[in-house]
């Protein structure tokens, strides 16, 4: 048990108990993650876990909160637990080491009382600014970091506020806000008017504690009594989160709209092409979240997925060696069902947080490879039943413009250090659509042809690229 220093005052006693970790490196910032609540309304959906360890595409509520936060730089953690405790003790041990974080477990005695007590739980081990967040809410970790940039001024505290509150999914049951400037005058449930809705992420200064010794003196353990009595001062302001995903998790509907709206999340719509945005990922996403909702398919690594993809492209690929139509076809269904899959590796690896120099690099090399072996088996099937050289002259220019295509846009973004400039050509020099064009081509017999037209687009946009960085 962790006793207060002489001086220090602690309305709530803590016990803290550290968890082992890996070594990471130091932050200002200590996020306290409140996590002591039964739950029950999620609960009642069939969930036979403590509501931190209800699963959310592939990792929990809480790991999920922690997860985010170490995205945004932050790797000291003070987890608040008091119902079903033991449970996520034993899970906190495992994710310290795993993730390279610090976790301390602060036990809240008096967690029924209200949020309000968990944060005075940490008191003690608190001495400046600190970050106060929901185990049950999931948002983009780019809101913490412009909570940290914008909150800077020692004598207040600050508030992550939706000022779009026609978006909250669950706008009855959302925390209100009214607002002057940035300066928040009321809080709660029940307000009529209000500018906006507390979207759970706080950062917050040693002088909270006293507002919630005295909102709990009266009678009203909750977090957001405490932020009532800052309001009177004037010592809390709202941090509008823009255009941010952020979503409170309290109930199965809650769950289910998480899963559909967290995967669209990772979903980078810059980067893909054409049949990437109006075919693919409408077929990935849902494989993507079937496979981490999956229990025993949950585990399954971004670069595992990266292998199945390739070895569906090579399979495609020797198919095409063949003469006839129906393998060709088959062939061709495979390479576009490899096209797909390939897009479920980075989504699994975003949701999870598994990204990595590494993993990207390893994707790449396999598509490659993968556009290399397509090309051979086209070729190869195409000059079976049309033996000449130029055959295989076409087959080789297409390939080229396949691997010049992927080379030039990364070395532009090496040698000019920034993005690849937008329009359509680029989007039409992406993989998703050779290997569609092909698919197509295989679907009307001309497997080959539609290899070189688009192999033919390749170089095209080679040029175009070629031209943008002469004229730049």
């Amino acid at each position: 048990m962790m006793e207060p220093e002489s001086g220090e005052r602690a309305a709530v006693p803590p016990r803290e108990k550290s968890v082992k970790s890996a070594e990471a490196p130091t932050t200002a910032l200590t996020a306290v993650i409140l996590a002591a609540g039964r739950g029950d309304r999620l609960a009642g959906g069939g969930q036979d876990l403590p509501k931190p360890l209800v699963p959310v595409l592939g990792l929990s509520l809480l790991e999920r909160a922690i997860l985010s936060c170490q995205e945004a730089g932050v790797t000291d953690f003070l987890v608040v637990v008091g119902h079903r405790k033991e449970e996520i003790r034993s899970h906190l041990e495992g994710w310290a080491d795993n993730h390279g974080v610090r976790i301390r477990l602060v036990e809240n005695e008096l967690w029924r009382e209200g949020n309000g007590t968990s944060v005075l739980a940490c008191e003690p081990l608190l001495s400046t600014a600190f970050l106060v967040l929901m185990c049950d809410h999931l948002f983009d970790p780019q809101l913490v970091r412009r909570l940290i940039a914008d909150g800077t001024d020692d004598n207040l505290c600050y508030l992550l506020v939706d000022q779009q509150p026609e978006r909250v999914f669950d706008i009855e049951d959302a925390t209100r806000v009214r607002l002057e400037s940035s300066r928040i005058t009321e809080i709660g449930k029940g307000l009529e008017a209000y500018a906006g809705v507390d979207a759970g992420i706080f950062l917050c200064r040693p002088f909270l504690f006293d507002a919630l010794r005295e909102a709990r003196q009266q009678g009203d353990g909750t977090l957001t009594a405490g932020v009532r009595k800052l309001t009177k001062i004037g010592k809390i302001h709202a941090v509008d989160l823009g255009e941010g995903f952020w979503l409170d998790v309290d109930t199965p509907k809650d769950l289910k709209h998480a899963r559909r709206i967290l995967s669209r999340q990772v979903v980078k719509t810059n980067e893909d092409g054409f049949v990437a945005s109006w075919l693919n990922r409408r077929l990935s996403l849902p494989i993507s979240r079937w496979l981490l909702s999956t229990r025993s398919l949950a585990l399954v690594s971004p670069n595992a997925l990266s292998v199945l993809s390739f070895a569906v492209v090579v399979l495609g690929a020797v198919l095409f060696g063949f003469s006839g139509y129906v393998r060709p076809l088959v062939g061709g269904i495979l390479i576009q069902l490899g096209s797909i899959l390939d897009g479920c590796d980075g989504e699994v690896a975003r949701l999870t947080f598994k990204t990595s120099h590494f993993g990207a690099w390893f994707d790449t090399i396999l598509d490659r490879y993968g556009d290399t072996l397509v090309a051979a088996g086209v070729t190869y099937g195409f000059w079976r039943a049309h033996p000449t050289p130029w055959v295989w002259l076409g087959g080789c220019a297409a390939l080229s413009g396949f691997l010049l295509a992927s080379y030039s846009k990364k070395e532009f973004v090496l040698r000019y250090r920034r993005d690849i400039p937008a329009g359509i050509v680029m989007r039409l020099v992406k993989r998703d659509l050779r290997l569609f064009v092909i698919f197509l081509g295989a679907l009307l017999g001309y497997p080959y042809h539609a290899m070189v037209a688009v192999g033919l687009l390749s170089h095209f946009g080679v040029a175009q690229l070629v031209y943008d960085a002469w004229h730049s």
